[in-house]
């Protein structure tokens, strides 16, 4: 059941791969820019950016940041009716570690998620009902004030 309330706390952490090429640190800036006009608006409370490997195996004793961030992702799609797809897939990968291929998470070049009171709100980009939602329409929407649940999602464009 959705929240009627305004969270107490908001605050918003965008995922960033580790080796952007030009275009995608523009965007990166552009994206980070923005979050701070909400956080001077009041709309967020604050936000950090997190950088993360372009892939992670998807199975394996090692610790990785990225596989439990993309677990919490998945457990929040799966309860409200969200989807991580395309945004985040899994490939075949020949491991330069092992010499062997082996599946692997691949991670989006630029993910935003939102906390309210601590708690996962919002992941962009994400899909629901056929239709993706992007960062940009997020930030827009935060902008305007509101927020909106990943199964009542603009169709918007793939972009980011």
């Amino acid at each position: 059941m959705p929240k009627t309330e305004c969270p107490t706390t908001r605050r918003a952490e965008l995922f960033v791969r580790s080796d952007l090429p030009r275009p995608s640190r523009e965007r990166r800036a552009a994206v980070e820019e923005r979050l701070g006009q909400l956080q001077r608006r009041g709309v967020l409370d604050g936000f950090e950016t997190t950088t993360w490997r372009k892939r992670v195996p998807v199975e394996g004793d090692e610790p990785r940041p990225e596989r439990d961030r993309y677990n919490e992702f998945a457990e929040w799609a799966s309860e409200t009716g969200a989807c991580l797809a395309p945004s985040f897939d899994t490939r075949l990968c020949y491991s330069t570690e092992t010499g062997e291929k082996r599946t692997e998470l691949v991670l989006p070049v630029l993910c935003l998620a939102v906390y309210e009171d601590g708690e996962l709100a919002q992941v962009a980009p994400v899909g629901a009902g056929g239709q993706t939602r992007s960062i940009d329409a997020f930030l827009a929407e935060l902008a305007d004030g509101g927020t909106r649940t990943a199964v009542d999602a603009a169709t918007v464009t793939t972009a980011n």
